[in-house]
């Protein structure tokens, strides 16, 4: 399922020296590296994040890092599978796929960087060293019907997940998007891989956890927490999105996902708004009316109503009713 490489080992050992200093024998001796290596290591981490301070002979940590602990998330997880953390990966969906002949039914794969995360539509989800979770549960489905309206409970799974942690103004964009405060603070991407007569389904999301910069990009993105938090770590939420996915995966498997649409529901960032719609058939303009029974988005044009499976929503300037038009 993947090994750790020494550029964690160098940033555990930074984590728990006193003042986040070492000396540079120290680093060699625990790293089995020569000091040449050891600043290309430094700087191979200050490339994801600017977080050591290379001096003459040592070297410190700007600040404390929350990292990733496998046998602190393994622990708390419930049901079978096995969790890999991994240091860094183009992308947990992509690694999961490469690797399905050999994943199992519960298997997790953490990401402590993720430089070529992949969205819905081709977008890009990078991750920042300590500030974002970013992983992928792999779920064996009966049939490929199981999975009608899986993204609407997964958002739900996401949504509850953070809201174990005291907010209430968690949303859900229709089909995949999470948002705190209107702005977007994560992302789902369900893929699937066809097993003998079953389904495995490789389930990623990402979530900002911590404050970032997030540069340019297309739309308004926001974190969970502001600043870093005493009493959190993102093992925790690790714990919490693992457990609540594979519980919500297992409801829709049972036959028992009406209670997720209903959740849905109480959540819903589009419900009332102008939008467009792209599909594979075209793109259809109208007012957000919710979500039917099988997840579907319903679009409100006129005297009609129509229902839509799958598409990419963005939002009408223009906030009149179409339907007034």
């Amino acid at each position: 399922m993947g090994q750790s490489v020494s550029f964690i080992k160098l940033i555990k050992l930074l984590n728990e020296a006193p003042d986040l200093t070492l000396k540079f024998n120290l680093l060699k001796s625990a790293l089995e590296l020569e000091t040449a290596d050891l600043i290309a290591l430094a700087n191979e981490v200050n490339d994801y994040s600017d977080l050591i301070e290379i001096k003459s002979d040592e070297l410190t940590l700007k600040s404390k890092v929350d990292l990733f602990d496998d046998l602190s998330i393994f622990k708390r997880v419930s049901g079978s599978g096995r969790i890999a953390i991994l240091d860094k990966i183009d992308s947990t969906n992509s690694y999961m796929i490469k690797n399905a002949r050999n994943l199992a039914s519960g298997d997790v794969v953490i990401a402590e960087v993720q430089n070529s995360g992949r969205g819905r539509r081709g977008g890009k989800w990078h991750s920042t060293f300590g500030k974002q979770i970013t992983l992928s549960v792999c779920y064996v489905f009966d049939s490929i019907e199981k999975l009608q309206g899986l993204s609407v409970g997964i958002g739900v799974a996401v949504a509850q997940s953070i809201e174990k942690f005291g907010f209430e103004d968690i949303l859900l964009k229709w089909p995949n998007d999470v948002y705190k405060d209107h702005k977007k603070v994560g992302g789902i991407l369900i893929e699937t891989v066809p097993y003998k007569q079953k389904i495995k389904a490789i389930i990623g999301v990402g979530l900002n956890v911590y404050a970032d910069q997030f540069g340019k990009l297309d739309r308004e993105y926001t974190s969970i927490f502001e600043t870093k938090e005493d009493t959190f770590k993102r093992n925790d939420l690790a714990v919490a999105l693992i457990n609540n996915i594979k519980r919500t995966c297992n409801e829709f498997n049972t036959g028992h996902s009406q209670r997720f649409i209903e959740a849905f529901k109480a959540r819903d960032e589009l419900l009332g708004k102008n939008i467009n719609v792209e599909t594979v058939q075209g793109i259809y303009s109208g007012r957000a009316a919710g979500i039917d029974k099988k997840g579907a988005l319903l679009l409100s044009s006129g005297d009609s109503i129509m229902s839509i499976t799958s598409g990419h929503i963005t939002f009408i300037v223009n906030t009149r009713d179409p339907s007034e038009e």
